[in-house]
Parts: structure tokens; C-alpha cells; sequence
């Protein structure tokens, strides 16, 4: 048998809807009964539970309170399903201005209730859903990057959603994205009766970098400036133009361990393996505390050999017997062979082997009464120990050598033609040098690249020593030969 008829406001027309409200809103007992009808025992508390909420929405409706009423007949019609209940939870979802929803309830009451209808109520009911379906719009939303959460008024929304379309009711409508390592977008959408497929494009900004890494050890950890992210992959962002350290490792193996730099908005892939077995060392990754993640290895420290080719160009502080040249300052030439070992992050030894040449062909007296023209040659071999201090940057490092060795100089003079003071001569000998490199450094994988400034302090007393033309000392009384210049190297290392 069926209940009591639906109240009035299920017309032809929507606008029925503010007939209703006139009307002290619905006011049919959702557990009105034919009469003589008996309820049922084991649904009277159910009935009584039902009645009460309704009641209540009644009430607030009355009051305006559109919120508090949903509320109210929503619970009525849990507690029991029944036509009233629903009809009058599409009436204050249609208060609200929440027509799409309005529309799914009235859809809902045709759906399940159907044989409690007429059908005069039927067709006012598919009438109602019409003219709300005309108030309800859709977006689709593009988002990028793709896997950004997207919510529409609040509510979050898978991407096949998305991509078909969102339904909206008609009016202002709020599309937030949100994405780590990306600048939160907000966009306001405006939506009129009809519209349908809006497109919204959500374009966002990147504020880090991304690294994807992937250890080829599905049990080892992932480690990112110390902090330990992940086991066997991890995907996210980094402070961009920045380097980051890089440690994937397993108990028992041997770790990888690299720095890397990432720019605004993209993305380094990273496949890292784990170095050989360690014998006797467990395998198992074992937690800091319980319910934590493993605590990373200690840095690795960058120490091992290293070899250097190095090219230079100095200028003698002062010329052989006072000469000068008319050529800009007769420079020598340098070419140099060190290799060496970082012993620690700052501090590498190293041995250095370096020859030089300078040959000048237009060396004048500084007597202003001399005009003739001399001819010298100046060779150098040096041999030492050097201490390299290093700042400890990865890639780019400020660079400190300090050395000290033997020299051996070679001087020959040509004599002057028809000019028997002029006689020239040849002086060699051995003498201590002090070095001293300042410049900077750079790596560029195990590439080495670098260019110092350099000073020489040449001792030249062995060459003072010997007499060239009469009882003349090669370089004065300083017994000192300063040479002063750029040097570049490059080279390789295993660190």
C-alpha cells in the first residue's frame, strides 16, 4: 500500500521550489502511515528517531537556518528511508544553491522510491531535474604537472575526473592546485547556466628542483643531504642551483655516494648501484630507533690521487746584468708535470717538475752610452714538494699551493762582435726556490682544471758565483732571481 502523497512543491517547474518555502516549508511526516496501519516493532525506534530529525528540520527551515535543516531531514532519512525525507533534502540543497546536488537527490527519488510516487509526481519531479540541470555547469581542468592534487571548492578530484569535466552549479567557483616544489595556484572560475566543458588551464610554477633516484638494491636506503628519504626510489624537489649530497646504502656493500646540482624546474635522473660486498659486515638495514628511518654513513671524504699538466707564463724580476729588452718584459715560458694525493678534504702533497725557458734577442746594457744589442738565454728545472690547501667545494674550490725545491738555471750570454768587453759566457749551477700558486680550481667530473697566479723566489747565488764578462755577478748582489705569473693546469683525478 502506498503512503501519503508528496506535499504540492513537486510541480511542473522549479520555480515550485519557492511555493514550498511559502508553504512553512514540507511538512509531511516521513512516517505517516495509511490509517489503521500498525508499525512494525523493530522499526519503532527507528520511526521515533526519524521523526524527531524531521521535526527539527521543519524548524530550522522555518528559521532560515537552509544548513542546519539539510542536516536534520539527511537524518531523518537515515534513520528511515522515505519520500519526505528525501524531497525535502533537495529543497534545502536548492536553498543553498547547490543545485547539482539538488538535482542527484531528486534523481535519487525517482530512482528509489519510485512506487511510492503518481504519476503527476513523477513528471513534476523530472521537471524539477531539468530546470536545475540548467543551472549546473562543468569545467575540465588542465593541470601540469600532472600529478598535482587539484581541488574544486574544496574538494579534492581524481584527473579522470578532471579531464571529463567537473559539474558546477552556476556562479563564482574556487580551483586551487597544489604540488610540492611548485608555487600553490588559485584561480576564481565563473560559471553560467549552460556553459558546459569550461576549459580551466592550471599551469604551475616550479620553485625547486626534482630528483628521481632509483637504487638498483630494492633494500637499500636513500639519503638526501643527510636525511634519509626512502627505501629503493624516491621522487621529489630540492632547492635548485644548489649542490646536494647523494648517499644510497645497504649494511654489508659499499655505498654510493655523489653530489649533484639540479636547476629550477628540472629534473635529474639517478640510477645508483651500491659498491661491492664488504666481507664479514651485515646486510641488513637496520633502523636508528624503532619505527625510523636508517641513519646515512658519514660523508665520504675525497681522497686519492690525482696528476696535473700545468702551462705558465712568468716575468723575470730583473734581467742579467742589468739588461733590459725592448720587447715587452721577455716572459718565460713554463711547462710543468705534479702529481700528488688528497690526503684530506683541504690538504693534498704533491711533487712538481716544471721547465722553463726565455730567450731574449734585443737586451740592451742600461749604460744609456751602450747601443750594442745582446742575445741571452735563461733555462730552469725545478724539483719539489708542494702543499696544496684547498677549500672543500665539490665542484668549484679555491686552491693554495705552497712548495719549496731546487733549481737549476742555465745562463748563456753571446758576446758582441768587435767588442772586446763583451765577451759573454755560460753560468749554471743549483740553487733552493720558494713557490707560492694562488687561483682557483674546478672539477668537472675527475677533470681538473685550475689557473693561479704565481710568485717565484729563485735562489742565484751559484750563478753569482761565476763570473760573466770580467768579474761581473749574473744577477747583482741579491742572489735572488723573482719571477712572477699566471699558470694554467689540467689533469685528472680519483677522487
Amino acid at each position: 500500500m502506498r503512503g501519503r502523497a508528496l506535499p504540492g512543491f513537486l510541480v511542473v517547474s522549479l520555480s515550485a521550489f519557492a511555493a514550498i518555502a511559502a508553504h512553512a516549508a514540507p511538512g509531511v511526516d516521513p512516517t505517516a502511515r495509511p490509517a489503521g496501519a500498525a508499525a512494525p516493532a523493530d522499526s519503532a525506534e527507528a520511526t521515533a528517531d526519524a521523526r524527531r530529525h524531521f521535526k527539527l528540520g521543519i524548524r530550522l527551515y522555518q528559521d532560515t537556518n537552509y544548513a542546519g535543516a539539510l542536516v536534520e531531514f539527511e537524518a531523518a532519512y537515515s534513520a528511515k528511508p522515505g519520500p519526505g525525507s528525501l524531497q525535502n533534502v533537495a529543497l534545502c540543497q536548492k536553498a543553498l544553491f547547490r543545485y547539482r546536488e539538488a538535482a542527484e537527490t531528486l534523481t535519487q527519488l525517482l530512482a528509489k522510491h519510485d512506487s511510492e510516487l503518481s504519476e503527476g509526481e513523477k513528471k513534476a519531479v523530472r521537471d524539477a531535474i531539468t530546470e536545475l540541470d540548467s543551472l549546473v555547469g562543468s569545467i575540465v581542468v588542465d593541470v601540469e604537472p600532472s600529478d598535482a592534487k587539484v581541488t574544486v571548492d574544496g574538494r579534492a578530484l581524481p584527473l579522470s575526473e578532471l579531464h571529463a569535466g567537473v559539474e558546477v552549479n552556476v556562479g563564482e567557483h574556487t580551483v586551487v592546485a597544489d604540488e610540492p616544489g611548485y608555487a600553490r595556484l588559485v584561480r576564481v572560475v565563473n560559471v553560467a547556466s549552460g556553459q558546459k566543458q569550461l576549459p580551466v588551464e592550471m599551469k604551475l610554477k616550479a620553485t625547486d628542483g626534482f630528483l628521481n633516484i632509483v637504487a638498483g638494491d630494492p633494500l637499500a636506503a636513500i639519503a638526501i643531504d643527510g636525511v634519509t628519504r626512502a627505501f629503493h626510489e624516491w621522487r621529489g624537489g630540492v632547492k635548485p642551483d644548489t649542490d646536494h649530497l647523494i648517499q644510497v646504502f645497504r649494511d654489508g656493500y659499499e655505498s654510493y655516494e655523489s653530489t649533484v646540482n639540479v636547476g629550477l624546474g628540472k629534473t635529474l635522473e639517478i640510477k645508483a648501484q651500491l659498491g661491492s660486498r664488504i666481507d664479514g659486515e651485515s646486510t641488513e638495514v637496520v633502523p636508528s630507533r624503532s619505527g625510523a628511518m636508517p641513519a646515512p654513513p658519514r660523508r665520504r671524504e675525497p681522497r686519492g690521487y690525482y696528476g696535473l699538466l700545468t702551462l705558465g707564463v712568468l716575468g723575470l724580476g730583473q734581467h742579467p746584468l742589468e739588461l733590459t729588452s725592448t720587447r715587452s718584459s721577455g716572459a718565460m715560458g713554463t711547462l710543468g708535470l705534479r702529481a700528488g694525493y688528497r690526503i684530506w678534504a683541504p690538504i693534498a702533497a704533491e711533487l712538481m717538475l716544471d721547465f722553463g725557458k726565455l730567450n731574449v734577442d734585443d737586451a740592451k746594457s742600461s749604460d744609456a752610452t751602450s747601443t750594442d744589442t745582446r742575445k741571452y738565454s735563461l733555462s730552469t728545472a725545478r724539483f719539489g714538494p708542494n702543499l696544496r690547501l684547498m677549500t672543500t667545494g665539490k665542484s668549484l674550490r679555491f686552491s693554495t699551493t705552497i712548495g719549496t725545491g731546487v733549481v737549476h738555471h742555465k745562463l748563456d750570454l753571446d758576446k758582441v762582435a768587435g767588442n772586446s768587453t763583451l765577451t759573454g759566457g755560460s753560468v749554471s749551477g743549483y740553487d733552493p726556490y720558494f713557490l707560492l700558486e694562488l687561483g682557483l680550481q674546478w672539477s668537472v667530473g675527475h677533470v681538473l682544471l685550475g689557473a693561479e697566479l704565481v710568485t717565484l723566489i729563485d735562489g742565484a747565488s751559484s750563478l753569482n758565483k761565476q763570473k760573466l764578462e770580467g768579474d761581473q755577478a749574473a744577477f747583482g748582489n741579491t742572489n735572488t732571481l723573482p719571477l712572477f705569473g699566471l699558470s694554467l693546469h689540467g689533469g685528472y683525478s680519483l677522487w
